[in-house]
């Protein structure tokens, strides 16, 4: 499908190109806002997703926290065109839909469903503190991914689990930037020919 044709092009341009942002354009801070938005800053390098701090401008322009617009007549697959229309997610194709936006990650998906909030407006201390990296508060049945909110507890462990594996990718890059990317992909690195699978090499 036409989408599919979109997303490996994504792919080959991370390898092909690495960090972020457009030649040439001018550098502005935005850590102000990063953990809250999952952004990039080019000014001090540094990157954020779920509120885990990302080192490495490869990994973190690989996992694409952002959503996209997609045209839905581009779906063919049957499972894809019933998420679209009740914000869920195709395991076969890994792209869930949150508001018409496609994220091409369980994590990102569960991310863009998640509320954002800041510590200001959070009165539960326990909830306050888990907001600083992560954890479940059982009083208020939420658990804090950094400042985003999920209320069930069973998507709330897989989010952190993915979380935890993007973790062992950022410090994975420093060694091999294409077997940190084939870690949240579950796919084999190109030069080192090492396959991953939940994060762990599973062959090569």
């Amino acid at each position: 499908m036409l989408l599919a044709a979109a997303r490996a092009t994504l792919a080959a341009a991370v390898l092909l190109a690495g960090a972020p942002g457009a030649p040439g354009a001018p550098e502005v801070c935005v850590c102000a806002t990063a953990r809250e938005t999952n952004a990039w800053c080019p000014v001090h390098k540094l990157g954020y997703v779920g509120g885990l701090e990302l080192e490495s401008s490869w990994l973190h322009e690989a996992v694409d926290a952002h959503g996209h617009d997609v045209d839905p007549s581009t779906f063919t697959c049957p499972v894809c065109r019933g998420a679209l229309a009740s914000d869920g997610f195709c395991a076969e194709h890994k792209i869930g839909f949150v508001h018409g936006k496609a994220y091409f990650s369980k994590l990102t998906y569960r991310l863009g469903q998640a509320e954002v909030r800041r510590p200001a407006d959070i009165a539960c201390p326990v909830c306050r503190k888990n907001a600083e990296t992560h954890g479940w508060c059982d009083r208020d049945r939420a658990g804090m991914v950094g400042p985003f909110t999920i209320r069930d507890r069973a998507v709330f462990e897989q989010t952190v689990r993915a979380l935890g594996i993007l973790e062992l990718a950022d410090r994975e890059a420093k060694r091999c930037q294409y077997c940190a990317v084939a870690m949240i992909t579950d796919t084999q690195c190109p030069f080192c020919k090492i396959t991953y699978r939940d994060g762990k090499k599973v062959g090569g």
